[in-house]
């Protein structure tokens, strides 16, 4: 799904961003009727990467739009369009467990999905997309050298530090949390899926919610603050008593606000090629959701399931320290 972003971020620069969508949508109904379908391993692999690829480019798509179409309040509206991102990953596995329940075979609950999609395929393809003054051919080659010189800048750099810690965070917290609970807290399984529950539903709640401030408290203040009351609740959820620790389930509000904030602070740095730097923002945001759930892991088995959550922390401080350095660069920097 990463390379799908990074991809999309090339494409968008190259042929424009509605042209991004349709393909998108149509990589994606590609890719969902041959995996429904298929049988062998090799084709459902090729398939699944369809998939992801559709699903990431239209991830980057839709944040790259309304950076564009909304430049004054990107953080508003990029919180909204994640928060709806996770309504349909909430709804999403409770509808296909309920069928799944009631025996329809998997492949079909994949077909059933096309009913959604094709019909955002068709308006992708009717849809009056905005042009704005850099919509030329001119600013739609990729200038590589040139972005290579942007890229290689301190606040991007510190930017893909922070999406690579802040994924890694989230991911390493919804893949060990219910581990962690029911066998370093003594919590039973039902409460522990209890609380990851309410954190996925902290992150959509939050991301409504900041979508109300973001903007006029300041992108990056935004992400300091958050950033330090993640750190907190992750501290007393893994070395706090057992009876308190449901507060990790708090780690979903706040971790709300990072992710589409951050990608508006991104966004507002100027450069022709926006879509391909968006693209490796992201990507670098998919490289941090690999590596903490293994690194988690890996630091359990030597020291401990304690120490393994702990190693979240580390992250949250890498953030941290990171958003701290942008706030005192920021004359100097693009960011807000």
């Amino acid at each position: 799904m990463r390379l799908g972003i990074n991809l999309a971020g090339v494409l968008a620069d190259a042929f424009g961003k509605k042209f991004t969508l349709v393909v998108a949508g149509e990589t994606l109904v590609l890719g969902i009727i041959g995996y429904s379908v298929s049988s062998h391993l090799l084709v459902l692999i090729i398939f699944i990467f369809l998939i992801g690829f559709g699903l990431g480019s239209l991830e980057l798509s839709g944040s790259n739009i309304i950076s564009e179409i909304q430049p004054k309040n990107k953080g508003r509206y990029l919180n909204v369009l994640n928060a709806f991102y996770r309504v349909g990953a909430v709804i999403t596995p409770v509808l296909a467990g309920y069928l799944l329940n009631v025996g329809i075979s998997w492949r079909l609950i994949y077909q059933y999905s096309l009913v959604v999609v094709v019909p955002i395929i068709i308006y992708f393809l009717v849809m009056k997309y905005p042009k704005s003054n850099t919509d030329d051919e001119e600013s739609n080659k990729i200038h590589f050298r040139s972005l290579l010189r942007i890229i290689a800048k301190k606040e991007i750099l510190l930017m893909y530090l922070v999406i690579f810690a802040y994924v890694a965070t989230e991911i390493g917290m919804a893949t060990w949390m219910v581990d962690f609970l029911q066998k370093a807290k003594g919590i039973s399984a039902a409460i522990s899926s209890l609380y990851l529950s309410i954190h996925f539903a902290g992150i959509m709640i939050g991301r409504l919610l900041g979508s109300l401030f973001v903007d006029k408290l300041g992108h990056l203040k935004s992400l300091l603050l958050f950033t330090i009351l993640a750190i907190i609740c992750i501290t007393i959820g893994v070395y706090g008593p057992s009876s308190i620790a449901g507060v990790l389930a708090l780690t979903g509000l706040c971790f709300s606000i990072i992710f589409p904030t951050s990608t508006a602070v991104v966004s507002e740095i100027p450069i022709k090629n926006s879509g391909t730097m968006l693209g490796i923002f992201l990507a670098f945001g998919g490289l941090g959701g690999m590596v903490e759930p293994w690194l988690i892991g890996i630091v359990t088995d030597y020291l401990g399931l304690k120490s393994g959550m702990a190693t979240n922390i580390m992250f949250c401080i890498i953030i941290m320290f990171t958003l701290i350095i942008l706030l005192k660069s920021k004359p100097k920097a693009h960011v807000q």
